[in-house]
């Protein structure tokens, strides 16, 4: 990607402009517009120079049509990137209506182009199952409370970890972003705020020669706006925040309740590995995000999905249903009603055939 700083000039976007030109004045006003997360930076400037860039980036403006567009798309669909596919689309929709804008072009071409296909839901969406539950939460502490290899024990807060996700849904890079300030423990009602998340982005190398590297930092905003919620605490997950605050862990500028050894954000995937090491044995498998969809499973039966979806952060109870609540796949009782498919009619009665209506 070129390197267009904030400061940079506004470019003239005619309709001979490259379009790798264009795709530098976009992403020069997205960056002063300063709305979009780190996360959705590092995910758009991926797809910009994977995609978009080497496919488009020498055409000029008015070259960019729905044939080509189709033809770009189907092609990262094809590989199975449907969601990647999607985005691109996304990128180049905002870049087109940007030269609408500036008019290089008189409509935008991507409108014009097919509709990208969704990807396809899980096939089967896994949760905790509540027998499974005791084993999980025993052999978390149980490796948590192992013996030091070198005399010197590494405070992974495991136990804890897995009890905030559990007993909340919250996302893994949400629960590892919390602060101090988010926690409200000594109410009647004892609360989190989900305020943030935790994300890796790109650093860019101090000198040409040498790699660019990935960062873990807070984004201080979480995936989405509905995402920033308030949600209430189950006992034992009190009692497991209480338990990691009370370790006194550097928690570094952001006085992170989860850090690292060294006051930083925790990995979420050192987290993945630590939970998979912990139940080796065990005849668990447990994923982080499987806790999410327990909790919207748990929430949807004994309550209803609209409570399911806001515990989640969810902006619609579509996305809970879809991608969250497990079927049961039962049938409701209606043996009383298909039974009388071969009962002997009541004389009594002036409905003599059930399936007369």
């Amino acid at each position: 990607m070129s390197n267009v700083g904030l400061a940079g000039s506004v470019v003239a976007v005619t309709a001979d402009t490259r379009m790798n030109v264009a795709f530098d004045e976009w992403w020069r006003e997205r960056q002063l517009e300063g709305e979009l997360a780190l996360q959705s930076f590092d995910t758009y400037a991926s797809n910009l120079r994977t995609h978009l860039r080497p496919a488009l980036g020498n055409l000029r403006v008015r070259e960019v049509t729905p044939v080509v567009v189709n033809r770009l798309l189907a092609g990262i669909s094809l590989q199975g990137k449907h969601d990647v596919a999607r985005q691109a689309r996304n990128i180049l929709t905002q870049v087109m209506s940007m030269c609408v804008r500036y008019g290089a072009v008189s409509v935008n071409p991507v409108r014009d182009a097919a509709p990208t296909r969704k990807s396809r839901g899980p096939k089967e969406i896994r949760t905790v199952e509540l027998d499974q539950i005791p084993i999980l939460r025993k052999a978390v502490r149980e490796w948590e409370n192992r013996p030091a290899k070198r005399g010197v024990r590494n405070i992974t807060m495991l136990p804890q970890i897995v009890d905030a996700m559990l007993g909340t849904g919250i996302r893994i890079g949400e629960c590892l972003a919390l602060r101090e300030a988010d926690l409200d423990l000594d109410g009647d009602a004892p609360t989190l705020t989900v305020q943030g998340t935790v994300v890796r982005v790109a650093v860019k190398a101090a000198s040409e020669g040498e790699k660019a590297t990935r960062q873990l930092v807070r984004q201080a905003k979480p995936k989405s706006d509905s995402s920033r919620r308030t949600v209430t605490l189950p006992p034992f997950v009190v009692d497991a925040l209480r338990e990691a605050l009370a370790l006194g862990l550097d928690g570094g500028p952001d006085h992170l309740v989860f850090p690292s050894t060294e006051g930083t954000p925790r990995s979420p995937g050192r987290v993945r590995e630590q939970m998979k090491e912990a139940l080796e044995g065990t005849g668990v498998t447990v994923r982080p995000h499987d806790f999410r969809r327990t909790v919207a499973s748990l929430l949807d039966s004994q309550l209803d999905t609209k409570t399911a979806a806001a515990q989640l952060g969810h902006s619609t109870e579509a996305t809970t249903l879809r991608h969250y609540v497990k079927q049961t796949h039962v049938a409701p009782d209606v043996r009383v009603v298909l039974d009388m498919l071969v009962s002997e009619p009541d004389s009594d009665s002036p409905e003599t055939n059930v399936m007369g209506k």
